[in-house]
This record gives C-alpha cells, structure tokens and sequence, in this order.
C-alpha cells in the first residue's frame, strides 16, 4: 500500500468517522423495527427477562453457543451467510501461479461500486482492493461512490452496465432497492462479487460468484470477552444495538449474548437500546444511563455511536477508570480514546485491507472458471490497549501515529 494515503492526522480521521454513518456493516433505507420481549433469547440467567430486544433478534442456536465456548476464534468459522450458506475462512482462499498466468492473460476488467467512502473501512477495503487486482493483472475501469443514496448506487450501477466489465465487486446499500440493478449487470454476463451481503432474490454459483464478509458472529464474541475483562468479570452491563434489521450487525449483537450466556454467567446484560441513526449514540446512552446508575460496562456497536456514548458517560459522571465501552471496528477515533487510557477498552476490528484482497482473489477466479465458494469469512482481530501498537499495524500496516504512541507510553 502506499503508506502516505494512510498518514493522515489524527484529527482530520476523528472529523470523518464522525461525519460519515460508519457501516462496517451498516446500511440504509431499511426501516427500524419495533422491539420484542427478551424471553425468547433470555434463558440464561445472567441475561435479564425484563429487557426488551429488536423483533429480528434470534435467541441463540446450539451451534453458536457451543462455538462460543471455543476461546481463539481464529482458525473457527462462526458465522454462516444468510441464506445457510457454509462459510469458508479466507485464509483457505488461494491463487496458483498457473491460476494468475491465465488471469494475468484474459486482460479482464472490472468495475467497483462502494457505497460510501471516506472512513477507514472503505479506504482500506479499496486499497486491498486494487493493490490485487494490480497484481493479477486486472484492470480497474470504474470506481464510484453512492454516497449513502442507493438511487444514487442504482445510477451507478447503471453507468457501469454500459461499460461491461468483466467482473463487478459491491457493497449493496440496500440489498432489495438495488437488486434489479445488480440482476442487469449479471444477467449480462458480468461476474459479481458482494461485500457483506448480497442482493435480493441473487443465488450464490448461478447469479453472483461470492459474497465475502467479516466473521461477525466471532466479532461480537469476541466484544463479550473484553467488556468482561475490562468489568473485572461481573456487574451489570448494557448493550446499544442497531435497530434496523441488518444481518451483519444482527449477527454481531448476537455473538456478543451468546459469548455472555456461555461465557460469563457473573456479567449481567440488564439494559439494551436501539438506534436507528448512528450519531444519536449520545441521546440513546444518556437515556440508559440514567435508568441504570449501577451499569459498569457498555457494548456500544460500531465507532460512532460508541464514542457518543463516551459523551454520554462524561456528562453523566461515570469516571472512566470505573465505566468502560466495547466497540466493533478499529478507527482511528477509538484508537486514540483507547491510547489516552480512556472509556474504550476494547475493540473487535474487522479486517477490511484483507477482505478487499479476498473479494479480488475470488473475483479473479470466478472469471476464469474456478469453482468459488458461496460464503467467505475473514476472522476479526481482538484489539485492547496492551496490543493497540501492534494492532493497529496488523490493520493499517504502519506504525500507531506519534500522538496516540505518546498517549500509549503515558501508561
């Protein structure tokens, strides 16, 4: 990767995380849904019957809660994609040298069509992305952004059906609003990779090749276990949860019960909140708070509506050394609360610069004919303060930024 897209000030990727609505597995234009009783998911005792849950959430399966007994998640798949299909770890993903040569050889082309850019998920799914494509000799002719508007992805898509790009790598906004776009595109016999989800009514072998995604069933277990440390193992905690009905983030919030359930009989989850737009992380946790003056713990969902949290906390006079937030996604925002050894604890990160290399490698295969598996997973990385260094260069593959090295040596 080129190191200086990377170096920006910490400042100037605090201003974008907070401007932009952090996906990491979000999206837009699905509607909020009302909440459900806790009974159906609540049968561990240290998973309150009087809390109320989101109506998609899924108490469990036997499967998941025997996965949740395994502690490294590493080398586990966890998560399977959402129609059922088995996921496949990514690392398994490979390319021959006889492979690359006839990739290398077909001269394909291929077009890209983010759903928003400018925060650190999208820029180092695009730099894994490219640097990929480079290697195998794939031409990158088209490159947008919808800018959270999936009328504007649609056009997008439009603009690049008359291109007629070999292969076809995207994030759907909204998997049902987009779906005839993408069915054009393939249907014309332009190979298509999905980032996290696929389109509605698209079946994975005859319509797309793969769908390629962070492990997130792994990625909220793995939440569970660093809000359990950070709690010293007991006490209440609270959960913000993203109320539109997501099956990514779903999963996440799932994995983080069932590793509780499974895990952590003596951490009580007695409080949970939806949101429905990221920045009113703040309004969302004042309110819990308030109800709940005896919580010592908080899973905050993804970057945004955690650090809103974190004013939250502030303003409600919860001290920092006695209340800590858990929170999916390794942005430079949470990074530097985490260095100065303040209300972040802990982060579950995906690994975006290596799904963007998995996406291409699968891409790359499917248009020479090799058989691609339906569902590819990329395992999260378990981030907390004592590797934050050494995390932060696994994700951005550069040294943690002078400011957030000082804070970190503070100790």
């Amino acid at each position: 990767m080129k190191t200086n897209r990377l170096k920006t000030s910490v400042i100037s990727a605090v201003t974008i995380s907070m401007l932009s609505v952090s996906l990491y597995g979000c999206s837009v234009g699905q509607s909020a849904k009302t909440e459900a009783t806790a009974e159906k998911g609540g049968a561990a005792s240290n998973i309150s019957s009087k809390i109320k849950q989101p109506l998609w959430y899924k108490a469990p399966a036997d499967k998941t809660l025997e996965l949740a007994k395994i502690d490294d998640l590493t080398n586990t798949v966890v998560s399977d994609g959402e129609h059922g299909e088995k996921g496949v770890l990514a690392k398994d993903i490979a390319v021959t040298d006889e492979q690359a040569a006839k990739i290398k050889a077909g001269n394909f082309k291929v077009a890209i069509s983010m759903g928003w850019l400018g925060d650190d998920w999208a820029s180092q799914q695009l730099i894994g992305l490219k640097e990929q494509f480079e290697k195998l000799g794939i031409k990158v002719i088209a490159e947008t952004n919808a800018n959270w508007d999936d009328a504007k992805q649609i056009s997008d898509l439009e603009a690049i059906a008359g291109m007629k790009p070999d292969l076809l790598v995207s994030i759907p906004l909204n998997g049902k609003t987009t779906a005839n776009a993408y069915k054009k595109i393939a249907s014309a016999g332009t190979k298509v990779v999905f980032i996290d989800q696929a389109a509605e009514g698209m079946q994975a072998g005859k319509d797309y090749a793969s769908t390629i995604s962070s492990d997130n069933l792994a990625l909220g277990m793995y939440l569970a276990d660093e809000l359990a440390q950070a709690v010293g193992g007991k006490g209440e905690v609270g959960a913000l949860y993203y109320a539109n009905d997501f099956y990514v983030t779903n999963l996440r919030y799932e994995g983080f019960v069932a590793r509780l359930m499974t895990k952590y009989p003596d951490v009580k989850l007695v409080a949970v909140e939806g949101f429905d737009n990221p920045n009113k992380g703040q309004d969302v946790a004042s309110a819990m708070f308030a109800k709940n003056p005896n919580l010592k713990g908080l899973y905050g969902s993804w970057s945004i509506p955690a650090m809103g949290a974190v004013t939250a906390a502030k303003v409600s006079g919860l001290p920092s050394k006695n209340f800590k937030i858990v929170n999916e996604n390794f942005d430079q925002i949470v990074a530097l609360n985490m260095a100065q050894n303040g209300y972040i604890a802990g982060i579950s990160s995906q690994r975006p610069y290596d799904q963007g290399t998995t996406e291409a490698k699968v891409g790359a295969l499917a248009l020479i004919g090799a058989q691609t598996p339906p569902y590819v997973v990329v395992p999260p990385l378990k981030v907390v303060r004592d590797n934050l260094a050494e995390s932060y260069k696994t994700i951005y593959r550069i040294n943690l930024p002078a400011e957030m090295q000082k804070e970190l040596d503070k100790k």
